[in-house]
């Protein structure tokens, strides 16, 4: 049985990396990840540059078997 949680990934590089810094928090915390779905893409732009891309995610982890 899996739940979906919503995690947001952040990275100064690019989009796949703002997914893959969410995805690598959510295996570093000892979820078991099976698939993820990108909800929305969006940056940041402060003093007139692009500083960050943020991505939100849904994670389908496993639910611990009783």
């Amino acid at each position: 049985m899996f739940k979906m949680i919503e995690v947001v990934g952040v990275s100064p590089q690019g989009f796949s990396e703002a997914v893959k810094s969410a995805v690598d928090k959510l295996l570093a915390a000892g979820e078991d990840v099976h698939f993820f779905e990108i909800v929305s893409q969006r940056g940041s732009v402060r003093n007139g540059a692009l500083a960050e891309y943020q991505v939100t995610l849904k994670a389908a982890v496993e639910v611990a078997k009783r």
